[in-house]
């Protein structure tokens, strides 16, 4: 593992742990952000959950968590449904 790859043993962590964002039907706002920003900060990884009422479908969730991604300045590591784990690479 090098400073530019994720660690596949947090990784596996967080997809067996609660998802510690969830984004509803207001998107990806300020505060989701802040939030997301603060998580990754502290544990360089975030687990986050697209809710039905995001009204996104398969096409458009890739899309939605790259965004999210490029607001926090992180790694979309994988998706799984309608969750995605994103990790905070070191500089």
């Amino acid at each position: 593992m090098t400073p530019s790859q994720p660690d596949p043993e947090r990784i596996a962590t967080a997809w067996n742990e609660p998802a510690l964002i969830q984004v509803g039907k207001g998107g990806i706002s300020v505060g989701v952000i802040a939030e997301a920003r603060r998580i990754v900060k502290r544990h360089k990884y975030v687990k986050v959950k697209l809710l039905r009422s995001t009204g996104a479908d398969k096409h458009s969730k890739q899309g939605i968590f790259e965004e999210f991604c490029a607001n926090i300045g992180a790694t979309l590591v994988g998706i799984r449904g309608n969750t995605a784990v994103i990790y905070k690479l070191r500089k």
